[in-house]
């Protein structure tokens, strides 16, 4: 590293120092980066923007390069920019044209913008490299501008929803510090191994997209075929995004300013009830649980459920006390007073009596709607012919639904560019950013609370006098009642830098070095000061019921710091001005150390400090425990891409990676390459004598390449030499291997072929790609079971294939272009099929992994499904089939013996005396007979008996089809822009409306479809009569039933802007260059054909299982912005 301390400094962040001593001259080491060098030759800066058949583009945007500084040409399509120095650099821009760079020569301009399409667009392909669509024999996408500037985002990835073919983004909730999960071509795991693609910001690794500003960045492109990701061998095997970051260009200081601030609208997607139908149908629902409960107990007992001093529901109680749980009297004449303070009553549906109830909303309680966020960003930037910077600032808050939680981001980014002489030229980028958040609060579970306690409204969180109460057990419990008794302090740092020093050894040949290196560092601590986990303990404080006085806290600390060095050369050429090469050659290596520690503790004499030092340790108690860990890998690798076209008609490419994995023993080693190929056909003589003039451009392009995928979910630190534990034996202490070594372990390989067509139309007015690929993932890792003898029970092994296949579409297109008015249009859709190839063996019918045995429909017949099967595509859930509600007594006595003993409790059901004595024959003593109101579920078999062998397969997941389209229509200085995404051709099970009109856990809220359930009056209704408990009796909503399966076809609105961007005149009024207001809506709502919130977020478990139980919705959002360029 002696190298870094040359006086000229190899830092260009640093290269305004004072001392230079390669002979720079001292005019140049004035003006590297001074705005007053310029000041002499400053003018204003004049010209008119025009179409090629010379129409004015009115509202053209005339940008500084590397700045929002410049001007919108008026209805003229002229423009002017004062005090412009001599020799900058303009960029031209109108939607749906290419964007032009003019130099300004001093003299007034004319510029005439070509009709833009994506053919034109020139795409990141790896290690620095560009290259225009045109040349481009591989499959990668480009992320539009727009998508990733217009709302306001935690995490770069929410942004990709809809915006790329074959990229799927799973939101997974609407904590502001959530981590959106990104698959691409269906990902290479089926069995809870990351999907994730590799992440390159800069050319530092990063193991996600999380903390990192999407304000920073320039340009996002996916890398999706082998032929693309081999270059990147080891790592890339379910495909890369490669992320630039913005750099500064020639030209004066200019300084943006950006900032949205919104709130956040919670909706969680379903109607409620009222506060009166809830208690009624709730008191239905306890009368109809004419079934055992767990104890011997029946739930419309009087005086255990229906009359209940401190339950849900229960209307024991005539006297209101501060230590009840619910806001639920029986009325009588001395409690009447209670009328006139804010309570309401009704008529008990099943009893003489009258209710009284106070609402208590429990949302408005523990939570905020609606809740800000708020972005900002600014940066400055510049330079000259000799060198380039760029900085930014940037500050998110974003406060989450419950009280206390959020996600704040501070970020700093920092490049610069020199040219140290006329062959070697210094770059360095800087990144810095620091998250703070609290996604829950300690008490309360959110997720449990909006699935469960959101809509109980009765619930006493205080006292007469407004003193706050602890609520009930989670999640409806009070947070302010703890308001201060618990310190959270989560924090992570994460700092990349990189270095780069390139050098033109000939023309066309370069060579270049890089260090980089990133550092990330997550520490958290939680402190409990004395808390209450009851009603008792808030009422008495100093008592010692109901108080936590543990002083309980813990700590941990997280650390990597991962090191990249590398060396590439650069060859380019054309030869004969017909033949062009581009050749890399280079050589990496990746290293990392990690390692963590935690410790926790408790009874620390006092809440004054938060120290686990003061935790009790000594001879009496010894609260406190210790763990760490700690480990390092290392990847050498070595790379090449030669690539050659003839006349940009002919296109092949080829690449190669040899990569060397230290966590690998005996197979340490693997090699990727890649090839690919290209015909633009429209470029052929005879093409052109067709006089298809409307088709106007064509290419074929085929890809094939290996690669492969570390799968961190099998492959930890310590698979390959063993994990290790302690052990006593013997009265010795020592250690004992606790996991089974396996140092065969190869790589996981995936090997993926694709062809495709790219065709342009009217001049490329309309752009369409068509591309089929078909993906291999072999060798995947896979826990194979031992027998107990050999004291392990499972080692990790190469055993197991996985097919991704599909079809991807993408189409852009000017579909209105006037003087005054500009309509375009981006969409994508892809088709991917997902099949699981091979399966370690084990003797079973396909190897198959879990699993249901169901009836195939031919008599007794069964087999398996759903689990994991060679041959099948995962994802499918099961359940019983409904045939129908029976809505009379006489429809129950028509079903003979027929018995249902599917359901989870050990519950039998029968219709008729005849069923319960064929019940009683089988052992079952806990039966319930089935009432009006009840669902029938299919007898798959023919033996009038309902078991967990007459389930089905109810349907699948995994949407066949997503996709997205963005539009943009401008006129003048006004555009609106909308982003939307879809999915269609999969089933979701909405088990929110099941597990509350089911009373599934005994409290559950009540949406507005139990107004829809069947009761004498309305025999009619769409959904079963409510009984409380479900699954312990009939149990028509608890168990996954075809009912509750719906489509889960969806099209999402993700984004919808409408900005303004002021004319250069009034600007000036105020004192800036540019000056642009917008507002957004963000994640504005579906249009669905199912009943649950999100369509595009739905679980899976390995029992076959599905739903959408206590969903954290994305808010909706709305935001106002403003960007000022100076």
């Amino acid at each position: 590293m002696k190298c870094m301390n040359l006086r000229f400094g190899v830092l260009t962040l640093l290269v305004v120092t004072s001392s230079y001593s390669i002979g720079t001259s001292a005019s140049v080491k004035e003006n590297l980066f001074a705005t007053e060098s310029f000041q002499a030759d400053d003018k204003e800066c004049t010209g008119i923007v025009v179409d090629e058949a010379g129409v004015p583009l009115i509202g053209a945007s005339v940008r500084v390069a590397g700045t929002q500084r410049g001007a919108i040409a008026d209805i003229d399509g002229k423009f002017s920019i004062a005090d412009v120095p001599i020799g900058t650099v303009l960029n031209i821009s109108y939607v749906g044209y290419e964007t032009a760079e003019v130099k300004f020569e001093g003299k007034s301009l004319r510029v005439v913008l070509h009709e833009n399409n994506m053919l034109e667009e020139v795409v990141v392909i790896g290690y620095g490299v560009s290259q225009k669509r045109t040349k481009v024999t591989n499959s990668i996408s480009k992320v539009s501008d727009e998508a990733l500037t217009v709302g306001a985002h935690a995490n770069p990835a929410q942004a990709l929803a809809g915006a790329v073919a074959g990229v799927k983004v799973h939101v997974t909730s609407g904590s502001p510090a959530a981590t959106p999960s990104i698959t691409i071509r269906g990902g290479s795991n089926y069995d809870g191994g990351s999907n994730e693609p590799l992440v390159i910001v800069d050319g530092v690794i990063r193991n996600s997209l999380s903390d990192i500003n999407p304000n920073d960045i320039e340009s996002m492109n996916v890398l999706k075929d082998a032929g693309a990701t081999a270059l990147y061998g080891a790592r890339a095997g379910n495909g890369v995004i490669l992320i630039t970051t913005k750099k500064g260009k020639q030209g004066s200081a200019h300084i943006d300013f950006n900032l949205k601030v919104g709130m956040n609208y919670y909706d969680n997607g379903y109607t409620m009830c009222s506060d009166e139908d809830y208690l009624y149908y709730y008191r239905l629902a306890l009368q109809n649980a004419e079934h055992t409960l767990p104890g011997g107990a029946y739930a419309s007992q009087y005086n255990n459920m229906l009359y209940a001093t401190n339950q849900p529901g229960g209307i024991g109680r005539t006297e209101l006390d501060n230590s009840q749980s619910y806001n639920i009297l029986r009325k009588t004449d001395a409690n009447a007073y209670l009328l006139q303070q804010g309570w309401k009553e009704m008529l008990d549906p099943v009893s003489d009596n009258y209710i009284l109830y106070k609402n208590t909303d429990p949302l408005k309680m523990n939570g905020r709607n609606p809740y800000i966020t708020q972005d900002y960003n600014i940066s400055i930037s510049g330079g000259n012919d000799r060198g380039s910077y760029y900085a930014g600032l940037g500050y998110y808050d974003a406060d989450g639904l419950i009280k206390g939680t959020f996600y704040k981001r501070y970020s700093f980014a920092l490049t610069g560019s020199y040219k140290i002489t006329k062959w070697l030229e210094s770059n360095s980028v800087f990144n810095f950013t620091r998250a703070n958040w609290l996604n829950d609060d300690p008490m309360l579970n959110t997720t449990y609370f909006l699935n469960r306690g959101l809509g109980y409204k009765f619930v006493r969180y205080e006292t007469e006098d407004g003193t706050p109460l602890f609520g009930t057990s989670n999640p409806t419990i009070n947070v302010n009642a703890n308001s201060g008794n618990f310190d959270r302090d989560y924090q992570s740092d994460k700092f990349s830098m990189s270095q780069s020093l390139t050098a033109t050894i000939l023309p066309g040949l370069t060579l270049k070095g890089t260090m980089s290196w990133f550092y990330n560092e997550e520490y958290d601590e939680a402190f409990n000061h004395v808390y209450y986990n009851s009603n008792v303990g808030v009422l008495n404080p100093n008592g010692s019921a109901g108080v936590n006085r543990t002083y309980s806290t813990s700590a941990s600390f997280l650390r990597y710091f991962d090191e990249t060095y590398n060396v590439v050369a650069n060859f380019n050429r054309v030869f004969a001005e017909k033949h062009t090469v581009n050749a890399m050659l280079g050589s990496e290596l990746y290293k990392r150390r990690y390692r963590d520690f935690s410790a926790s503790g408790y009874g620390a004499p006092t809440g004054d400090f938060a120290d686990l030092g003061l935790t009790q340790n000594d001879a009496d108690v010894q609260s406190r425990s210790i763990d760490s860990s700690h480990a390092k890998e290392a990847l050498l690798s070595y790379f090449a891409r030669v690539e050659y076209d003839y006349m940009d008609k002919y296109l092949v490419a080829a690449t190669f990676r040899r990569d060397g994995y230290s966590r690998l023993v005996n197979n340490k080693w693997g090699n990727f390459p890649g090839v690919s190929a290209g015909w633009v056909f429209s470029e052929e003589d005879f093409w052109k004598n067709l006089g298809l003039e409307w088709l106007n451009y064509g290419k074929l392009r085929g890809s094939f390449g290996l690669n492969a995928t570390i799968n961190s979910s099998y492959l930890g630190y310590y698979t390959l030499q063993g994990a290790y534990s302690a052990y006593m034996y013997n009265s010795v202490y020592g250690y004992r291997i606790s996991t089974l070594p396996n140092p065969n372990l190869k790589w996981e390989r995936t090997r993926t072929g694709e062809v495709g067509l790219d065709l342009g139309f009217l001049q490329n007015r309309f752009n369409l790609g068509l591309t089929y690929y078909n993906r291999l993932t072999m060798d995947k890792y896979s826990s194979l079971s031992l027998p107990q003898t050999s004291g392990f029970s499972s080692v990790v092994a190469n055993n197991g294939s996985y097919r991704n296949q599909g079809l991807e579409i993408d189409f852009g297109a000017t579909l209105l272009r006037t003087r005054d008015f500009l309509w375009t249009l981006n969409a994508n859709i892809t088709y991917n099929k997902n099949t699981i190839v091979k399966l370690p063996d084990n003797g079973l019918t396909n190897n198959r992994q879990g699993g249901t045995e169901v009836y195939t429909g031919n008599g007794t017949d069964t087999h398996y499904v759903g689990g994991y099967q060679e041959g099948q595509t995962p994802g499918s859930f099961v359940g019983y089939g409904v045939v129908k509600m029976v809505r009379s007594q006489a429809e129950v006595d028509a079903l003979g013996d027929y018995i249902d003993v599917g359901g989870s409790y050990g519950v039998g059901v029968y219709a008729t005396e005849a069923g319960r004595q064929r019940l009683l024959a089988m052992g079952y003593t806990n039966n319930v007979q089935l009432m009006p109101g009840d669902f029938v579920y299919e007898d798959r078999n023919g033996d009038n008996m309902v078991e967990a062998r007459d389930r089905k397969i109810l349907g699948n997941l995994t949407p066949k089809w997503t996709g997205g389209f963005d539009t943009t229509l401008k006129w003048k200085g006004l555009q609106l822009y909308a982003r939307f995404d879809m999915g269609f051709g999969f089933q979701v099970y909405d088990s929110n409306i099941a597990f509350w009109l089911g009373e599934g856990q005994g409290a559950m809220a009540f949406s507005e479809e139990v107004r829809d359930t069947w009761t004498p009056d309305n025999p009619d209704a769409k959904y079963p009569r409510v009984v409380w408990a479900s699954q312990y009796g009939t149990d028509s909503y608890i168990r996954t039933n075809s009912f509750f399966t719906q489509s889960g076809n969806y099209l999402a609105c993700r984004e919808l802007q409408l900005s303004y961007t002021l004319p250069t005149d009034i600007c000036r009024k105020f004192h800036c260059q540019g000056l642009t207001v917008s507002v957004t809506g963000q994640n504005l709502g579906y249009i669905k054909s199912c009943t649950i919130p999100l369509p595009d977020n739905v679980t899976y478990t390995s029992g076959n299982t599905a739903g959408n139980g206590g969903t954290y919705n994305v808010p909706r959002t709305l935001l106002f912005g403003l960007n000022v360029s100076f």
